[in-house]
């Protein structure tokens, strides 16, 4: 039998296959092209560059009067190391309570440009938001997703929560823009650029180790590197956790010490559940952006083995296993629920969700319609933050006795009455010691108030923990408390006198709460 062969499609027939082709891969993307015009690539970058700087600068502009108490610590920190090159929160008192040294050398070096450390914050949040939306940008370009939907999406999460939008001037956003330097230089395995973002993160705060350990541990390309980079961590940070062993007389800040003998009545393991009956909004958008990032992360899981996700999936990975591990190590520590203390596993997840919609967007034929479910969050986040007043008198989620205007009063009326007194601070110190002409003294300024904390978490001691911190403060060298003239004090009523001023209740800030000036030997 005579088979004749098939002389193959004619030309026309061609031409009809290749249209349906192409026409096959304009449905998938047309939706994008039309909410995402193509530009050139260096154009895409300048425009995430800008409005990732923009963000940044509207949050400050909205927070900047509404820092909290712990953020004025750092702030305190870096004004005297920029103006007297002085390691403490009052220039009187060398202390080892800044819990972010790579924080307060960052906020010293602008304060030293501009002589304004206020300003500073602000300089410092738009470099990382502006940061965190360029590095989101190249995984954008590793892992083929929108580069613009990830790097503004992303960032969107980040800044409109109202739960980190509290933290700042706090080092929670340096902390997310290095945790997305991280992922960015781990996805393709470039060890040493890995290993010297894990050390800053390390510098940072001591405890972002567990997010360096997990990021790179979870992602392969860096998991067959990791002892290299644990090697240029080690170079990056070692130098100064020593140098804070010999001189400060511990490697780690003490501010682990104070923080650890403290009570608030919750853990960390109940703290949001707790945050949630007191301030149920911005506690809500958090939660919904948790469960977000938790879906995420499982369908990352289910996908991180087909060619076409496997790079989406890996950063996903990344970015909630960081967040999730570093949660996981502080309900085993349990320390009282601060809510920064919650930062790393909050944007984490965020992130992790910014990166599963992005490749929803580029496999959806309605992108619009994912873009459009994406922006819920961030919508709902912003309804909180503009609900709350703009601009912020204090943060949305504050547990301070006093606000910063509150606090900025009482100090200046102490300056101008009793300037150059020393006066035990009401446990919260830092916007005191920002603004009074005098020696504010407490557990976190004053290197012999912080002793009884060290020495209790010595007696609690197992042998093991023990003998670490017997090491750790080795060089520590006995310190009595400052003497002091005046004592400040809380009650639940209002101010009507001398030396009294309007304060708060953190859980009820209608209430009547006032706090007052009293001598020291008066005081319980």
């Amino acid at each position: 039998m005579n088979i004749t062969p098939w002389p193959g499609p004619s030309r026309d027939q061609c031409r009809i296959i290749t249209d349906m082709v192409q026409a096959s891969g304009e449905r998938r993307t047309a939706a994008t092209t039309r909410v995402w015009p193509q530009w050139p690539q260096h154009a895409q970058l300048a425009l995430v560059a800008t409005m990732s700087a923009l963000a940044g600068a509207l949050m400050f502009l909205i927070a900047r009067r509404g820092l909290g108490d712990d953020a004025y610590i750092t702030v305190d920190y870096a004004r005297n190391l920029a103006f007297f090159g002085h390691w403490g929160i009052i220039p009187t008192q060398t202390a080892n309570t800044a819990t972010s040294p790579l924080q307060v050398w960052l906020l010293a070096l602008l304060t030293a440009g501009t002589g304004a450390p206020i300003m500073a914050v602000g300089l410092l949040l738009v470099i990382t938001t502006t940061a965190s939306g360029v590095w989101l940008y190249r995984i954008a370009d590793l892992t083929g997703l929108p580069r613009r939907v990830l790097p503004l999406l992303g960032v969107a999460l980040l800044v409109s929560n109202p739960l980190l939008a509290s933290t700042v001037g706090m080092e929670t956003y340096l902390g997310v823009a290095l945790l997305i330097a991280l992922v960015r230089h781990a996805l393709p395995g470039n060890w040493v650029a890995t290993g010297v973002v894990a050390g800053a993160l390390v510098l940072t705060r001591p405890d972002f180790a567990i997010i360096d350990l997990a990021v790179v541990l979870t992602i392969s390309a860096a998991r067959r590197r990791a002892l290299r980079s644990a090697l240029v961590a080690s170079a990056i940070a070692l130098p100064w956790h020593v140098l804070s062993w010999l001189t400060l007389g511990s490697a780690l800040p003490d501010t682990l010490m104070t923080r650890m003998g403290e009570s608030w009545g919750a853990t960390y393991a109940t703290g949001l559940v707790w945050y949630f009956q007191h301030w149920t909004t911005a506690i809500g958008t958090t939660f919904l952006l948790l469960l977000c990032g938790l879906v995420s992360a499982c369908w990352a899981w289910s996908a991180r083995r087909k060619p076409r996700s496997a790079a989406p999936a890996q950063a996903t990975l990344g970015f909630a296993v960081g967040g999730a591990a570093h949660a996981m190590a502080f309900v085993l520590l349990a320390p009282p629920p601060a809510h920064w203390y919650y930062g790393p596993v909050v944007a984490g997840f965020a992130l992790a969700s910014a990166v599963a919609v992005s490749t929803l967007v580029r496999q959806h034929d309605r992108s619009d319609v994912v873009l459009s479910i994406a922006t819920l969050p961030v919508l709902c986040a912003l309804s909180v933050d503009i609900g709350h007043g703009l601009p912020w008198a204090t943060a949305p989620l504050n547990g301070n006795w006093a606000t910063a205007s509150q606090y900025q009063r009482m100090a200046e009326s102490i300056s101008a009455t009793r300037p150059g007194s020393t006066i035990v601070s009401p446990a919260e110190v830092g916007t005191l010691a920002y603004y009074c002409q005098c020696q504010i003294v407490d557990d976190l300024s004053d290197p012999g108030r912080t002793a009884k904390y060290i020495s209790r978490q010595l007696d609690r001691a197992g042998p093991l923990t023990r003998t670490l911190l017997t090491i750790n403060y080795l060089h520590r060298s006995p310190a009595e408390a400052v003497p002091a003239q005046y004592h400040m004090e809380w009650e639940n009523r209002p101010a009507n006198g001398p030396d009294q001023w309007p304060a708060r209740l953190p859980t009820d800030p209608d209430a009547h709460v006032r706090m007052r000036l009293v001598p020291f030997h008066h005081a319980p």
